[in-house]
């Protein structure tokens, strides 16, 4: 008798932490960034104009990539979430040559990140990159990460963060997102050119914000259905051992 008064009793302990769960509806927020290329800034005292022009080519797929061409080289760029994609064409006699350790991205906050390209391991991140050369006529596909944006989890190891917030958990942070509108990233590239180091910078604004509303599913345990569920389980039960005890 005694095993079984004690057996119900633990019964009655392990009802009392029962919890219930339900299903959850909660919205998360999200931010998608309108970028557009406007403008390349090239040295004050460059020996003549480079005739530069930029273009929008919608050709190849339904995302803006915008173009930018002077008489030494052809530049095509597409801004990513978490990246920069570019194809270079080089429009002259001679090599052109990408200094990568020099290239360096300034964010809407004036905070500086530098670059790394296709190629460079994420371990690697912080130690010198070769220059790449562009013989004449050539192409080259190449992509920008933001080095301060590569980071390591042990969990899932290498990644990239975006180049600007994209998960937005708070109003402070939906804010500080919309406030982005009309602001710009910079990426500076430097490619020298005839042995003549050149410091392009390319200038993309910012040209909208959209905020968008995500439903997502969540198993939440409900306080109120729990505690109405123990008291019941622990009065039955209770009534049992009582019984029991009586016998």
């Amino acid at each position: 008798m005694k095993k079984l008064v004690y057996f119900c009793a633990i019964a009655a302990l392990a009802f009392q932490s029962c919890s219930v769960m339900k299903d959850v509806k909660k919205a998360n927020r999200t931010a998608d960034y309108t970028i557009s290329l406007t403008s390349v800034e090239i040295p004050a005292n460059a020996k003549e104009q480079f005739g530069e022009t930029i273009t929008v080519d919608k050709s190849n797929s339904d995302t803006s990539r915008y173009v930018y061409e002077d008489k030494y080289m052809k530049m095509s760029w597409y801004v990513g979430r978490d990246m920069f994609y570019f194809k270079l064409c080089n429009k002259t006699k001679h090599a052109l040559k990408i200094i990568w350790d020099d290239a360096a991205l300034v964010m809407p906050d004036s905070s500086i990140s530098r670059l790394m390209h296709n190629g460079i391991k994420y371990s690697q991140k912080n130690e010198t990159q070769v220059a790449t050369t562009v013989p004449s006529g050539a192409k080259l596909t190449d992509v920008l990460v933001p080095t301060e944006n590569v980071d390591y989890s042990n969990q899932i190891g290498w990644y990239v963060s975006p180049i600007l917030k994209h998960s937005l958990t708070t109003d402070y942070e939906t804010e500080k997102a919309m406030s982005m509108k009309g602001k710009a990233l910079k990426v500076l590239l430097p490619i020298k050119i005839e042995e003549v180091q050149n410091e392009y910078t390319f200038v993309f604004t910012i040209d909208d914000v959209t905020i968008e509303n995500q439903m997502t599913t969540e198993k939440e345990r409900d306080d109120e259905a729990s505690t109405a569920l123990n008291v019941f389980l622990g009065v039955v039960l209770g009534s049992i051992i009582v019984v029991l005890c009586a016998m």
